[in-house]
This record gives C-alpha cells, sequence and structure tokens, in this order.
C-alpha cells in the first residue's frame, strides 16, 4: 500500500478519502483531537500534520481551498490504518517534534 518515504494522509480521522504524500514534505507533527478544514472533532487524540495542498503524490483529500488561494498549508490527519509499513517512522517524526517545541518553549 505504501512505499517508502511516503505516508497516506486525511483532513478527518474518519474521512474515506486519503491522499499519498512525501514524508520529507509532512511536518509541524503533534497530537489533537481538532481536523483540519472543517474543525470536526475526533473521539480521541490523533498524529496530525501539516502539507501544502499541491503536494500529493497521488489520492484525494477533502479540500476546497476555501481558507485562502492554493498552494497553501493544510493540516492533515495520520491514521495507522494506512500506514502500518512504516508506523514507527511516523512515531519517531512525531516525538521528534514534541522534543523541538520542549526543548524552545
Amino acid at each position: 500500500m505504501s512505499s517508502p518515504g511516503v505516508v497516506w494522509v486525511r483532513r478527518q480521522w474518519n474521512d474515506d478519502r486519503d491522499g499519498k504524500y512525501r514524508l520529507a514534505e509532512v511536518a509541524g507533527w503533534h497530537l489533537s483531537t481538532e481536523s483540519g478544514g472543517i474543525n470536526q472533532n475526533a473521539p480521541r487524540p490523533f498524529i496530525h500534520a501539516y502539507v501544502q495542498c499541491d503536494k500529493m503524490i497521488q489520492g484525494e483529500l477533502a479540500h476546497s481551498g476555501a481558507h485562502g488561494p492554493c498552494p497553501h498549508r493544510i493540516k492533515v490527519c495520520v491514521t495507522k490504518k494506512m500506514n502500518k509499513e512504516f508506523w514507527k517512522e511516523i512515531q519517531s517524526a512525531l516525538a521528534t517534534e514534541q522534543v523541538k517545541r520542549k526543548n524552545t518553549g
């Protein structure tokens, strides 16, 4: 389903539309219960991050561009279901981001 260096994302935790991005294009890893776009609440914290809306390699995301002219940064949800193959890399990226935030205040 995935190849090395890519991650599947979606706008909301329960959306059936997924987009594939290069792992290097994903930034701002964090845990959140609020999705991007429509700010839908999730039943528990999920890993979220940010991507440029025009950098998707494959797939489809719920994204209208209504929040400003494209391209721009959008918040996405990363679920284990689509990313089992390299979930450890995703968790590592999240941990690294959390350490950076802690060290910069």
